[in-house]
Order: C-alpha cells, then sequence, then structure tokens
C-alpha cells in the first residue's frame, strides 16, 4: 500500500535527521499513522492532508496511547481547509500540537516556530524573567517600559512575575525596546507539561466495548491478572495493557475479517516504541507474522500477571 504523499514527506523528514520511525498503513479514521524516535525525541503522529478532518475522538486517543508510552502527539497537516499552515506556526487542536511538514523541519534542525494559533486568536510566549534584566540594565522603571512599548504598567508586572503569554504585537514592540529577543520558540517536539493535553480517563474508552464476544472476553481476562487496561478504537490495537514497568499492546482477533496489517502495524510500533506486542486470537488461531501470541483459553488459564510477561523473557 502506498503511503499518503503527506505521509511520504513526513517519512522522508524523519530519516533525514537520523530517527528510527514506523509508518502504518492505517484507514483515514485512526488516531496515528506515524510514530518515530531517537535523539532524546519520541513522537506518535498523525499525518494528514487537512487538519479539519482530524476528529476530536482520535485526538483523544492519540493522546491516551502517547501518555501510556511517554511520547509527544503531534499532528503534521498541509492546511486547514483551504488554508495552508504556516511554517511560523503551532496549531493547537484539541489540546495536541499540529504542524506544517515545513515547521516540523524546523523544528528537527533546532529552529521551532515562535507562533502559537488558537480557536482564540495567535500568541507567543516570553521570558518574563529576561524583561525583568534588561529593564533594569536599561535603568528602566516599569512605568518607564509600559509607556514606551504601549502597554499599562500591570501588563508588565504581569510579565516578569511570571505570565508569559502575549499577542506577537506586544511582545515585538517590548523587543524592539529591550533589544533582545524574548520569546520563547514553541517546540512541538518538546515533552511538555500533563496540562497542555489531557488524555481521557480509561472508563471513557472502555464504553464503546461490545457486551459479548472475544473482546469482550479478553479485555475482562486482562482486568482480572490486575493489569492497567485501556481499549482503542482508532489504532491498530484494540487494548495497551501494563504491570509496573511491563507494558505491551495486544492485537485481540475477534472476527474472521480481522485485517492482518493491523499486527504489522502493531509490530512495528511496538518495535519503535519499545513495547511488548501481544496477539490473542480464538482456539486455534495461528498467526500470520512473527508475533508472541496465545489463544484466548491460554489467557483463561493465567492467574498472575507475571505469567504475561514470561511469555517475553
Amino acid at each position: 500500500m502506498t503511503p499518503e504523499p503527506i505521509v511520504e514527506k513526513v517519512e522522508k523528514l524523519l530519516r533525514s535527521h537520523g530517527l528510527q520511525y514506523a509508518f502504518s498503513e492505517s484507514p483515514r479514521d485512526a488516531c496515528f499513522n506515524v510514530v518515530a524516535k531517537g535523539g532524546g525525541v519520541s513522537l506518535i503522529m498523525r499525518a494528514l492532508e487537512d487538519l479539519s478532518e482530524a476528529r476530536r475522538s482520535q485526538v483523544e486517543e492519540l493522546c491516551a496511547i502517547s501518555d501510556w508510552v511517554a511520547a509527544t502527539p503531534l499532528i503534521v497537516a498541509e492546511r486547514m481547509g483551504d488554508e495552508e499552515l504556516d511554517d511560523d506556526a503551532v496549531y493547537l487542536r484539541d489540546g495536541v500540537y499540529a504542524v506544517s511538514p515545513g515547521a516540523l523541519e524546523r523544528s528537527l534542525e533546532g529552529d521551532p516556530p515562535l507562533v502559537e494559533v488558537s480557536t482564540v486568536g495567535c500568541f507567543v510566549y516570553i521570558n518574563g524573567e529576561l524583561v525583568r534584566r534588561r529593564r533594569e540594565e536599561l535603568g528602566l522603571s516599569v512605568g518607564e517600559l509600559a509607556r514606551l512599548a504601549g502597554v499599562s504598567r500591570m501588563t508588565i508586572y504581569s510579565y516578569e512575575r511570571g505570565r508569559r503569554r502575549t499577542t506577537p504585537s506586544i511582545a515585538y514592540r517590548l523587543e524592539y525596546v529591550l533589544g533582545v529577543p524574548i520569546v520563547i520558540p514553541m517546540n512541538p517536539l518538546a515533552p511538555r507539561p500533563s496540562e497542555r493535553y489531557s488524555a481521557p480517563a480509561a472508563k471513557v474508552l472502555v464504553k464503546g466495548l461490545p457486551r459479548k464476544g472475544l473482546l469482550r472476553m479478553v479485555f475482562r481476562l486482562l482486568r482480572r491478572l490486575k493489569l492497567m487496561i485501556m481499549a482503542f478504537f482508532n489504532a491498530p490495537f484494540e487494548v495497551m495493557a501494563r504491570y509496573g514497568d511491563f507494558k505491551m499492546a495486544v492485537n485481540v482477533v475477534h472476527g474472521r475479517d480481522y485485517d492482518d496489517t493491523r499486527i504489522r502495524a502493531t509490530r512495528e510500533f511496538a518495535e519503535v516504541m519499545d513495547l511488548n506486542h501481544l496477539v490473542v486470537g480464538p482456539e486455534g488461531y495461528e498467526c500470520p507474522h512473527d508475533v508472541q501470541s496465545i489463544c484466548v483459553g491460554e489467557l483463561r488459564n493465567m492467574r498472575d500477571p507475571r505469567e504475561l510477561a514470561d511469555l517475553f523473557t
């Protein structure tokens, strides 16, 4: 299957910058289709042509998976509707950063964008401590700096006391007066504080499970083993589970028409993210790929989560 042009662009950038990566032959509604790791960067990405096509449910699962494996979620898109994304901006989409391929390239080269674009406007983040130090070096009072920059004294006080977000026009006026750059680059590749995005609670992701069938049974058996578990509906795998430091992505072959490319995509995802990968199938199932697999009967007979972990030792 030939990847989409946007995925090929992302793949080329990752390869040229020496990152380990994998792209998934995922359907258009998948929450991610590219993963990458290397040089202190760990990314789970959804690459698509039009940012407006990214649904909230996809972004929620992208966040949840990223949180699970300590990676940064990122959307890469060419445009928003008819408007191309700016290479000098990051776009906030349901709490996750989205960037153009050009902005991704800049970030990989250590020159990330400066502007954050959200539904409420365009903003930059400034170094308030640097504002205070430079103001004092120039012998300016708070009132004098406020007058020269065209803002109130309270605004200057708020920047110097920790408020970082402001408009580009105010930041540029301050830089002109102070004579130093004060804007903090918006690195979309860097791990961010948890308040930047919030993964949905596990119970939200469990809600859509069928009441009967193999998928529900596997979920119940994993829960009986006291594993922390989360179900997914827009990923190549159905479940992620962990017990202490042991983490795994699980494909549950719950139908005769189960798409084997999901298993291959999960295997590549697990290899890049350094996770264990398990396939659980019905009785007599033979996994077509070189992946650890068990039938549901074997899982039913387990009584301790360490028995699962022992499969990978």
